[in-house]
């Protein structure tokens, strides 16, 4: 697997010189309110430290809500999907571990498609790339072969997904990585819609940056009726980018954050956490060290109204700016409390609710949070 690139550069990099839709017009800022009048709270949890291992998370990757509003667990310590009621209650899981046609190994995003195709990034099925299975039988589909198994994975209108993926080639003596953010369905060989394209040289001096490209770079989130929003991750700016179904800009705003320092304890989570990556990549985790500064977006999720929840990358718990569908500012959202584990917290939100778990849970094992919200 290819290293060695920043994500700050590439940020930067993109949104000068980027491809043919995000080069057009300048952000508007934006302020929010720092104060939320809105407030999450959990409500319920799924998993435990030992007992039933139906309920022992090995590793949560990916966490989504079904077509038929169950809830879907990408495990990578099992290799499967399990799939849960709303209530927590295990009913079944996508995917066993194997070399085997359907079966999977190393698998690190997940996303389901309006019509309930799962789309599973990783190795399976003999094959480094994207496995694609029918959600309500299990039925392993088709795999696809990738240069490097593409990340930012999000399920889409139809049986489509969204997805960045990183490609290689030589440019005049010298290596290149391409990155394309793009719309992909099971059986076809070409993008259905791209939304960004860029090309970056590689470098060889940065292990980290090429982590965190390979597992993020970017966030993506759409809408039922096939709007898109990118947001380069990025310690200096806090850009979001709307597009059209067609892949032309609708607007783009960039919020009045400052840059937050990650402390001591923050640091640590974050080792952790590239470790854990690093190794699920087929890296070596040695030597890692993160960036001292955090994201300033670290997530974009769309409700079931349409609202585009943008989830800061400063605060320790989990602090939203939600906007309407035209970009208009609603209010700010807080999850209720202190956890101790909340700037490792990664979301999904859909018309069925709010899920949560943490990357690098201060219990020492995994669990998924589901969430009320209350004004």
């Amino acid at each position: 697997m290819f290293k060695n690139i920043t994500v700050m550069s590439l940020a930067v990099f993109a949104l000068i010189s980027c491809g043919k839709s995000m080069q057009e017009g300048t952000a508007a800022t934006v302020a929010v309110e720092s104060e939320p009048s809105v407030v999450l709270v959990p409500v319920d949890s799924i998993g435990v430290e030992e007992g039933d291992s139906n309920y022992v998370m090995g590793g949560v990757e990916s966490v989504a809500f079904g077509p038929d509003g169950n809830i879907a667990v990408l495990d990578c310590g099992r290799s499967s999907v399990r799939i849960y009621s709303p209530r927590g209650e295990y009913i079944r899981r996508i995917g066993n571990r194997g070399n085997g046609p359907g079966e999977l190994q190393s698998v690190i995003f997940m996303a389901i498609s309006q019509d309930g195709h799962v789309y599973i990034s990783g190795t399976g099925s003999s094959v480094f790339g994207v496995h694609a299975f029918d959600y309500f039988t299990g039925e392993w589909l088709e795999s696809e072969h990738t240069f490097i198994p593409p990340s930012c994975l999000e399920g889409a209108e139809g049986n489509s997904y969204l997805r960045k993926t990183i490609g290689f080639e030589m440019q005049d003596g010298e290596p290149w990585l391409l990155i394309s953010i793009a719309r992909h369905a099971a059986g076809l060989e070409e993008p259905i819609q791209t939304y960004y394209e860029e090309s970056i040289r590689f470098d060889l001096s940065d292990d980290v940056g090429m982590l965190e490209l390979d597992w993020y770079g970017y966030d993506i989130a759409a809408t039922a009726d096939g709007d898109v929003y990118i947001a380069p991750r990025s310690t200096e700016e806090a850009i979001v980018i709307a597009f059209n179904s067609t892949g032309q800009v609708r607007y783009r705003f960039e919020l009045d954050l400052e840059p937050v320092a990650r402390t001591e304890d923050e640091m640590e989570m974050e080792r952790h956490i590239l470790r854990a990556k690093a190794i699920a990549s087929d890296e070596n985790p040695a030597g890692l060290e993160p960036n001292p500064y955090k994201p300033l977006i670290r997530g974009l999720e769309v409700d079931g109204e349409g609202n585009l929840w943008v989830l800061q990358g400063g605060p320790s718990t989990p602090t939203f700016n939600v906007f309407d569908s035209t970009g208009e500012f609603l209010y700010t959202v807080r999850v209720a409390g202190n956890p101790p584990d909340g700037s490792t917290w990664r979301f999904y939100i859909d018309e069925n609710g709010i899920l949560a778990y943490a990357e690098d849970p201060a219990s020492g094992f995994q669990k998924i949070y589901m969430f009320d919200i209350q004004e």
